[in-house]
């Protein structure tokens, strides 16, 4: 492992993203079923645009310190990404998480989703973030309430109706 990890859970922890990675985040993508849940269909993303998101993803956290990260669980097995990246159509920071199919159900997304809410309010001067599922995603907007964000409405994104939820730094007591 060349990086620290940036941030730890009770069972997770979040790496960023190294060139060698590659091979781990394309394939991640290229399960159908988990593309299913980011777009509703199952084209999984080629070439071309796994590499300009992990591109950016590296670039983000580069820049910025934050990004979609690695995730690996406590024995080090890679389980899936998870972060923050900048929402193109209003510039703030969307909370994402895809995990592989064979770690479904046990709880990462909302262990993860929760620890990095309360991460990037104490790195970043961030008033609120803002979180969305394909609407149609039960599991997934269950998450986004479950780590206490409120659900804004339903917009089209790219030809697909999704949920949209924010979330605002919590207020010091």
């Amino acid at each position: 492992m060349n990086a620290d990890a940036v941030l730890t859970t009770e069972r997770l922890r979040l790496y960023p993203w190294q060139e060698e990675d590659f091979p781990l985040f394309a394939g991640l993508h290229s399960d159908p079923e988990v593309q299913h849940f980011l777009e509703a269909g199952e084209n999984v993303w080629d070439e071309p645009i796994l590499r300009e998101k992990f591109v950016c993803f590296r670039a983000d956290y580069a820049e910025h310190g934050w990004s979609k990260f690695k995730v690996l669980d406590s024995a080090g097995r890679f389980i899936g990404r998870a972060g923050f990246s900048r929402f193109e159509e209003t510039g703030e920071l969307e909370i994402g998480y895809s995990f592989t199919r064979n770690v479904w159900g046990k709880g990462y997304a909302t262990e993860v989703a929760s620890a990095l809410l309360t991460w990037i309010y104490k790195v970043t001067p961030l008033d609120h973030t803002i979180g969305f599922a394909v609407a149609e995603h039960k599991v997934s907007r269950r998450v986004l309430e479950k780590i206490g964000m409120t659900f804004t409405g339903v917009r089209d994104l790219n030809g697909i109706s999704n949920a949209f939820y924010r979330h605002d730094r919590p207020v010091a007591p």
